[in-house]
């Protein structure tokens, strides 16, 4: 439905609004000079459709002017809420490590909403990551906090977050802390899934299709492939990327590396990755649940997707993370 041309409207950056949290407004939509109303007062965008505005580059939407105020203190009492209740549970000295993480959430949307990365980008991108690993490694994430972030997974960034800070989390659990070292961890979570976020959506609706199952498969090599493209991003970063989904058993892909052949670092960042997704394909279940699952996942893996001489400290970690959070709940 098309909005009065003479009425007046404020931009607001998609990035900051919980895609399920009810709206306190209208939203609408510019396509083609014009103001399309896309979701009513009470709605949420939706986490499929936010998704789907990112892959498409839809950065900004619309509030009518007069209420703009209203979404406003909206945005912020929701945010304040969050943290709230965040430190309630984590404990007070995790509020900065979520602060932290929710103003870093909102830096990488922007960074996935461009088309092509460029230097400049990827150098603001490199120092906030420098500043947050540094921060980590002053006052190290808690058991507590870990567990928590984990449970609010509800999108691309989300997922980017909560990989980059579980990688940096089991990285120093496995005796990483040179500051270079964790930062090559946080910057490859955070681009591990570049190249699938770049797929024509078109192609992910069908995932039965040779099509899908290519582009899938492509997607570590596509995304390096993007990303070499701007100066700025270690090597160590993109040897990440690549080899994020490769197996220790050989079966993994792209190329099907093998046991040690398989960067270290890669195997971190891909056990984070593994634990998060078991974790949101459980979200059907109970919490206590879903983080035993996840656990098991890494547990009883045996060698198939991991080095085993890695298993016994990365278990040691996430059953203290996960234990802490079993007794809050």
């Amino acid at each position: 439905m098309e909005n009065n041309e003479n009425q007046s409207y404020s931009e607001v950056t998609l990035s900051v609004v919980d895609p399920e949290k009810p709206l306190p407004t209208d939203i609408y939509l510019k396509v083609n000079e014009k103001f399309i109303k896309f979701k009513s007062k009470g709605d949420p965008i939706g986490t499929d459709k936010f998704e789907l505005f990112i892959s498409k580059g839809v950065k900004n939407i619309f509030i009518i002017s007069d209420e703009i105020m209203d979404f406003l203190a909206w945005l912020n009492s929701s945010k304040a809420e969050e943290e709230d209740s965040f430190a309630k549970e984590a404990g007070e000295e995790s509020r900065g490590f979520f602060q932290r993480t929710q103003n870093f959430k909102e830096k990488i949307y922007e960074v996935y909403f461009e088309e092509e990365l460029n230097e400049e980008i990827v150098e603001a991108l490199q120092d906030n990551v420098s500043d947050f690993v540094e921060n980590i490694k002053e006052s190290p994430i808690t058991a507590q906090a870990i567990s928590l972030m984990l449970n609010k997974n509800q999108g691309v960034a989300d997922h980017s977050v909560n990989v980059a800070n579980l990688s940096v989390f089991l990285g120093m659990a496995l005796g990483h802390g040179h500051q270079f070292v964790l930062e090559n961890l946080y910057m490859g979570a955070i681009f591990h899934d570049y190249g699938k976020l770049k797929i024509d959506p078109k192609v992910l609706e069908s995932d039965n299709s040779r099509l899908y199952s290519n582009a899938i498969q492509e997607h570590p090599l596509s995304g390096v492939k993007m990303l070499r493209k701007t100066q700025g991003i270690p090597v160590q970063v993109l040897t990440i990327i690549e080899q994020h989904h490769e197996q220790f058993n050989g079966h993994g892909y792209p190329k099907g590396m093998s046991g040690d052949d398989i960067y270290d670092l890669a195997q971190v960042v891909s056990m984070a990755n593994v634990f998060d997704n078991t974790l949101t394909e459980g979200k059907q279940l109970p919490t206590r649940e879903r983080n035993k699952r996840a656990i098991k996942v890494i547990e009883f893996d045996k060698g198939k997707l991991w080095n085993p001489k890695y298993i016994p400290r990365v278990i040691e970690a996430l059953t203290l993370a996960f234990s802490i959070k079993k007794e809050v709940a």
